[in-house]
């Protein structure tokens, strides 16, 4: 199923497409991205530190 995620720090993960809503997330008010993985991991796409690095 489409979901759309922030790639900033906050991690935010949304069933509508919208904007980061993230009170202070290095993509606030940026557009979400829309997803198809199934197993929750984006493919990778999510920052997974508050140094903007990206793991995985």
């Amino acid at each position: 199923m489409t979901h759309y995620i922030c790639t900033g720090t906050d991690k935010g993960v949304s069933d509508t497409p919208g904007v980061c809503g993230g009170e202070g997330c290095s993509k606030e008010g940026e557009s979400l991205e829309a997803c198809d993985c199934a197993d929750g991991k984006h493919y990778g796409r999510q920052i997974h530190n508050h140094n903007d690095e990206e793991v995985g």
